[in-house]
């Protein structure tokens, strides 16, 4: 029930040096968060058992990383990772999958891969859920940047219209299109971002979302 997990929930917390009440509250938003995910039309992320994979994996990275802790938009990034390692996993596809079929050894191993992956990619761009998310606002003024030399006419368009750039990008910097694209396109884009050598998920990224805006520029200089 909600009161033995939230006694866990301290108890975990106490072990790591951090505030139960804090913790609880931490949960909690996880929990709400959960049911909001970007799903990419996948009924698995319904699914109770997955719920609580996924509350583990994002519980435990908050609790082990305190300057940013759990952030809105981090459920969102969990999801590639557990389809691709899901995917590798099972047969029929996942689309298709009954998440009940799936030995619990098989998701506890899933659910580590997920969890240091998902470690790993955020611990590149951590800064973008810290205090005031510097590393988002760096990737807004970066694109903005971008857009003014390669398209000076959609740059002053949108100024004019009194588009704010942190507005129009933010939630493609947040949430790395998850929620702009369908999730095998999401998959593929990141692979590419984890084949960058460095700054895959921070700088390549914003050229990607730059050439995003200017593929459309043509429409929006006539809106």
């Amino acid at each position: 029930g909600d009161g033995s997990s939230s006694l866990s929930a301290a108890a975990a917390a106490a072990a790591a040096g951090i505030d139960g009440d804090d913790a609880v509250v931490v949960l909690r938003q996880i929990r709400v968060d959960i049911p909001r995910t970007s799903q990419g039309g996948l009924q698995i992320f319904n699914h109770p058992r997955m719920h609580r994979l996924m509350e583990r994996v994002l519980y435990i990275w908050s609790v082990r990383h305190p300057a940013s802790g759990y952030v809105q938009g981090i459920n969102d990034l969990l999801v590639p990772f557990v389809v691709v390692f899901l995917s590798a996993e099972v047969k029929p596809s996942v689309e298709d999958l009954d998440l009940d079929t799936v030995a619990d050894a098989t998701l506890d191993n899933i659910e580590a891969a997920a969890y240091w992956c998902l470690t790993k990619m955020l611990s590149d761009i951590q800064n973008h859920y810290t205090s005031g998310q510097p590393g988002i606002q760096q990737m807004v003024m970066r694109l903005k940047e971008i857009i003014h030399r390669i398209d000076n006419q959609l740059f002053v368009h949108l100024e004019e219209q009194g588009l704010d750039f942190f507005t129009l990008s933010f939630r493609w910097m947040n949430c790395l299109m998850l929620r702009e694209f369908p999730l095998p396109c999401v998959i593929r884009l990141w692979d590419a971002y984890i084949a960058e050598p460095v700054e895959g998920f921070s700088t390549f990224h914003v050229y990607f979302c730059a050439v995003f805006l200017i593929y459309w520029a043509p429409q929006l200089k006539q809106m």
